[in-house]
């Protein structure tokens, strides 16, 4: 590597005080010297190709007084590096499998093998461009234009190759940080792009003192959550079941099911003048209090979180509670806890159970990641209405209403 580095420096430098024979002959002489200390030091076989090359290109530089024969050592060595390549897949011998496995400090596995063996042609093409380019300087007469690719020029092109080589090694993650980004900055984005619109009218409603001024805000921020469902990653179509109650007249208790954090701006964007609870004390930080409190956010933690949301429903507003208390996974319905019912038996205002399908699919619970998937659908089915019966507890209320809920989904999932 040393010698490849300091050749085309040395060759100018030569040329420049001593022509082409007198470069030859030095280039001759040093290349002779270094074979001879690989041979004194007892160095491996390869040691000995750069130094011979330089000495019968030096020896032949010396006879034909041409400077093309100096010109001849990088397209020589990345002819070399093309035979040696090609010769490895023909001989089914890949060096880069013991290259890969040094680095990594470990066998590699069916799929890395697989990877590593199909990136030998990408490197054949590589060297096969590189020394086409190189044939090219040779032949052209321009001395810098070979003299600053040779020295600097073919380092940058195969930096840029080996950075391509190893995006597809990583490809998966690659690919997984670019549905994140898309994901999450696209969420982002739509609700930086909503915020001022949504805050200058829940303003207007705060001066003019019209009667819940958070609803406009809420409205705009579902119009933002409808545009970032229309086009996040992994997101067919939105598939609503039942709009009829989706909307109604009077007050509405929302319960449903749970998969994912999504399922949260999923709601926001088809149901407004809502409130809902949240465990993440993240929402109550200085930064995003005043928002969380205008899309309804309600701290779950505390000890009047329900009285508060029993408060809403009087006030006329609509509550989402999601009654399994966590998200599952595999698409079953966890226990209810008995909050929401024992605030439809309070409040005396019916609930609408609402099956969520689909959000699993995109972020499911333990990870952050969005999943590859294409064309996946998101389900919203609002069942029928269900009022408590006269004297029936919370908890058979309860009961009655996971069966419902459990039937539904297992019909949706087929």
């Amino acid at each position: 590597m040393i010698f490849t580095l300091a050749y085309i420096p040395f060759v100018l430098i030569t040329y420049h005080y001593f022509g082409v024979s007198g470069a030859g002959l030095l280039l001759a002489g040093s290349g002779t010297l270094l074979a001879a200390s690989a041979w004194i030091l007892h160095r491996p076989l390869k040691s000995f190709v750069s130094p011979f090359i330089a000495t019968v290109l030096g020896v032949g530089a010396y006879f034909s007084g041409s400077f093309t024969a100096l010109k001849l050592y990088p397209l020589l060595l990345s002819l070399l590096f093309l035979t040696y390549f090609i010769a490895s897949v023909v001989t089914k011998r890949y060096p880069l499998i013991g290259w890969v496995e040094k680095f990594k400090k470990r066998p590699l596995n069916d799929q890395e093998r697989k990877d590593v063996i199909v990136s030998h042609w990408f490197w054949i093409g590589v060297l096969t461009l590189n020394t086409l380019i190189h044939l090219y300087l040779v032949l052209r007469s321009d001395t810098v234009f070979w003299a600053v690719y040779s020295f600097a020029g073919w380092y940058l092109y195969f930096g840029v190759a080996m950075a391509l080589q190893l995006s597809f090694a990583h490809r998966d993650w690659i690919f997984q940080w670019v549905r994140n980004i898309w994901g999450y900055g696209l969420f982002g984005g739509v609700i930086v792009m909503g915020f001022i619109p949504a805050i200058a009218g829940y303003t207007y409603n705060r001066l003019t003192k019209k009667p819940k001024p958070h609803i406009f805000f809420q409205r705009v921020t579902a119009a933002m959550f409808r545009l970032f469902f229309r086009f996040a990653p992994g997101i067919g179509k939105i598939d609503i079941i039942d709009n009829a109650h989706r909307n109604p007249k009077n007050t509405t208790l929302y319960v449903a099911s749970h998969e994912s954090w999504l399922d949260y701006p999923l709601m926001g964007a088809y149901i407004t003048d809502l409130y809902h609870l949240t465990n993440k004390k993240d929402a109550f930080s200085w930064s995003i209090a005043g928002v969380a409190m205008l899309l309804g956010v309600i701290d779950g933690a505390g000890n009047n979180a329900l009285h508060a949301l029993l408060q809403k429903l009087r006030e006329g507003s609509n509550v989402l509670i999601f009654p399994e208390g966590s998200r599952e996974s595999e698409g079953r319905l966890l226990p209810f806890k008995r909050g929401a019912f024992s605030l439809s038996i309070e409040s005396g205002v019916s609930i609408v159970p609402v099956i969520i399908s689909g959000t699993r699919l995109l972020v499911p619970k333990g990870t952050i990641h969005w999943q590859k998937i294409q064309n996946s659908t998101i389900t919203l089915q609002f069942l029928e209405p269900i009022t408590p019966y006269p004297e029936e507890s919370a908890e058979m209320l309860k009961q009655r209403v996971w069966d419902i809920m459990s039937v539904a989904q297992k019909n949706h999932n087929g």
